[in-house]
C-alpha cells in the first residue's frame, strides 16, 4: 500500500508513506455515514426514513516510518505538518491493483509518536467520497 496527497488547488502527487519503501502501514480506516431524515410520525407502527444526499466521512492512516536520525524524524513531523494544515487535499490510496481516490479532504487530527528515529504518525481527514476515478 501507498498513499500520496495534491492540494486540490493543484500541482503533483507526494508520498505520504509507502510500504514498499520500508514504512509499516499500521491502520487504514476509511468510514461514511449517510445521513436519513425521518420525519416525525406520530401513531406510526415505523417511521419513514429517507435518504439524504448528504455524506460525512473520514479517512484515517496510521504508519511508522523510520528516518535516519532523531532529527531528521522530528522534521518530518513539522513538514507534514506544514503541507497538510488547513490545505484540502485529493488522496490517493493504492492497494495491490486498486486505487481509490478520497476528494476533497481535510486534515481534522494528526498525531505522531517518535522513539529514536521511528515515528508513528496518525492522520485523520473529513472527506465526503470515495472513488476509483482521478479528481
Amino acid at each position: 500500500m501507498f498513499v500520496k496527497f495534491k492540494p486540490v488547488s493543484g500541482g503533483s502527487y507526494t508520498l505520504l508513506f509507502d510500504e514498499a519503501a520500508g514504512d509499516a502501514n499500521e491502520q487504514f480506516a476509511p468510514s461514511f455515514r449517510d445521513s436519513l431524515y425521518k420525519p416525525g410520525g406520530y401513531g406510526a407502527a415505523s417511521a419513514p426514513k429517507i435518504p439524504l444526499a448528504n455524506t460525512e466521512g473520514q479517512v484515517a492512516f496510521k504508519w511508522s516510518s523510520n528516518y535516519a536520525s532523531a532529527a531528521v524524524g522530528a522534521a518530518a513531523i513539522a513538514t507534514l505538518r506544514a503541507a497538510l494544515k488547513g490545505v484540502p487535499v485529493h488522496l490517493q490510496v493504492t492497494v495491490g491493483a486498486t486505487v481509490l481516490y478520497f476528494p476533497n479532504a481535510n486534515l481534522t487530527a494528526s498525531s505522531h509518536n517518535q522513539k529514536s528515529r521511528e515515528v508513528l504518525h496518525s492522520l485523520t481527514f473529513e472527506t465526503d467520497d470515495v472513488t476509483t476515478t482521478a479528481p
